[in-house]
């Protein structure tokens, strides 16, 4: 079983299987991340025909190919479910230095805490048990190239700050974009495109000017909106869930208990308002 989700500069992919053998190839174009949960009676995995691995439990471990490099390989499982979440991440030059990806080594089933939880993240997103918001997706997902980066030079313990974060009429050009686009998807890239920044640099300065990630200013924002409408006796759960960016009321039921502590339904009962 695979499940698949794309975004603008990054894609990933669960995939479950079961008693098996298969052979694998991946990498090239795109650099390519991995977390693994699996135990295999045998096997073997290389990269780029060198780095070489017959291990066998590979539980909680991650693989990494740069940019140019291609792993490969075959497994034999005999008994349980085993799965691998992969991403690949072609980064534009307008939102990371491409160059640095490229040049960071490949690494066969290694360990980092703070890798392994944002894949894990990422993972709910596409299986469904997580938050689906495009902005929190390109969030994850630039987390993902600075902790490799991070990874790949333990000399450094912290990220640039960007110096004062966002000037106030960026901020506010933000937040007027958010108002404005509030029903529409919208991405890192549009709101750092409204603050003239690239994507990487724009979540630090954001984060620092207001104290949130801008994926949960968004929702935050997202959540605003649809407690105003949900007093409105004409509109239905749907209608505002519609109305405020989400796709459908059980993305809004999820978002909405988890911001207020309470269903949509329960709010709308609670308020007074009654349902339509």
């Amino acid at each position: 079983m695979t499940k698949r989700t794309s975004w603008t500069w990054f894609s990933a992919e669960l995939h479950r299987f079961w008693r098996t053998e298969l052979e694998f190839r991946v990498g090239g174009d795109s650099a390519f991340l991995a977390l693994h949960d699996s135990v295999r009676s045998d096997g073997e995995t290389t990269i780029d025909g060198g780095s070489r691995s017959t291990r066998t439990d590979l539980r909680d471990r991650l693989t990494f190919a740069p940019i140019g490099s291609s792993v490969q390989g075959w497994n034999r499982f005999e008994g349980g479910t085993s799965s691998v979440f992969a991403v690949h991440l072609t980064p534009p030059n307008s939102v990371v230095d491409v160059d640095g990806i490229s040049k960071m080594p490949p690494s066969l089933y290694f360990e980092n805490d703070n890798i392994k939880a944002t894949l894990r993240k990422l993972q709910g997103v596409v299986d469904g048990s997580g938050i689906n918001d495009h902005a929190y997706a390109e969030t994850l997902g630039l987390l993902l190239l600075w902790e490799l980066r991070h990874a790949a030079d333990t000399g450094r313990s912290r990220p640039n700050r960007v110096r004062g974060g966002l000037t106030a009429r960026q901020l506010r050009l933000v937040q007027e974009f958010v108002d404005a686009q509030i029903a529409s998807e919208i991405s890192i890239s549009d709101l750092a495109g409204v603050a003239g920044l690239s994507p990487y640099h724009f979540i630090r300065a954001f984060k620092e000017a207001v104290g949130l990630p801008p994926y949960q200013y968004v929702l935050s924002e997202r959540i605003r909106r649809a407690k105003r409408l949900l007093s409105t006796r004409g509109l239905s759960l749907g209608d505002v869930a519609l109305a405020v960016g989400f796709s459908d009321t059980p993305q809004l039921n999820r978002v909405f208990r988890k911001f207020v502590g309470v269903t949509p339904t329960v709010f709308r009962r609670e308020t007074g308002s009654g349902l339509p």
